[in-house]
This record gives C-alpha cells, structure tokens and sequence, in this order.
C-alpha cells in the first residue's frame, strides 16, 4: 500500500502516507494525468489540511472512515511534508493537501489538468482528473489550490460538489 502512496508522491508531488498498511492496488487510469507543465506548488501552506468532517469523508468514499488526521509524512525524495488523510479501518481512503501556487493562480492549475472532468460553478474552478492513485479533485479559491485524493472508489459528482464546496468553506480568508 505504502508504493500507491509514494507513486502520488511523485506524480502529484504531494505526500504520502509514512504507515505501511496492506490493501489492493489502484486500477491503471485509462488516461494518465501529467503535471509537469504546471506551475510549482508550495506544500503545507496550512498547518492543519483537514478541511473535510469524519461524516463528509464517509459520504464521499462511500464507507465510514475514521476521523481523519493531519500527520508528518516522508517523501519520496527524502524531504518530509504533511498530509491529511482519512482511512477506512487500516486501509488509507482520502487524503487532502493545500498548496499555493507559485506563479499564475490556482484555477490555472486545474484548468491545466489533461483528463479532467470539469465541476462548474465550484470554486475558482474544480475538475475530478484520474490518476494513478484514484481519482483526485482540485478546487480553487483565490489563494489555494485543494486537492482531495479518493483511492479504490469513484465518487459521484454530487459528492465530489458536497465535498468542494465544504472544503472552500473552511479556507482561510
């Protein structure tokens, strides 16, 4: 489980989960996501990114998850960052990350994802992408950029709005 999370690591250069639990593997995207023309993000903008309650969680992955939790993880080039990430027993199911972006805006970034499926009137601008992990949601304010990664499910677009919108409403101003 732990290579799943090292592979979003270095696809989405977020982080991944430092615990070593067992489950499946993802499913291939039918379409891989590429990031390198996008603009640099700045990881942990904020020092909790848990923007999303337990029961939203368990309505977007569609089965109860415990609380989620913000925790140091370890990245795949040796640098440490954090994450928030929710799980369903042992196995890992969501995670969330803020960023800033370091040039442009965050709406640039998700306007720029190949793939992606477009959730209008969201945000700045919000699209689902698939990716290697499952498929992520990112959703832009004018200041961040959140990306909430739902692994071995597929959320349908009323949740993922539910989840967005949620997500937005606890950002900092």
């Amino acid at each position: 489980m732990r290579w799943r999370w090292l592979v979003l690591v270095e696809a989405l250069a977020l982080a991944g989960c430092t615990e070593v639990v067992s489950g499946t593997a993802a499913p291939e995207p039918a379409a891989p996501v590429t990031f390198a023309a996008r603009p640099a993000l700045q990881s942990d903008v904020l020092a909790d990114e848990c923007l999303l309650t337990t029961a939203e969680l368990t309505r977007l992955v569609g089965t109860p998850v415990e609380p989620p939790a913000q925790g140091a993880v370890a990245r795949g080039d040796g640098s440490t960052g954090s994450s928030c990430v929710a799980a369903a027993g042992a196995e890992p199911v969501a995670m969330i990350n803020v960023y800033r972006v370091r040039s442009g805006v965050p709406a640039d970034v998700v306007r720029a994802g190949a793939g992606r499926h477009d959730l209008g009137g969201v945000g700045d601008a919000a699209a689902v992408l698939d990716t290697v992990a499952g498929p992520t949601l990112q959703v832009a304010s004018p200041r961040f950029l959140v990306t909430i990664l739902v692994a071995g499910r597929t959320p349908d677009e009323e949740a993922w709005r539910a989840a967005a919108t949620a997500a937005l409403d606890r950002l900092p101003a």
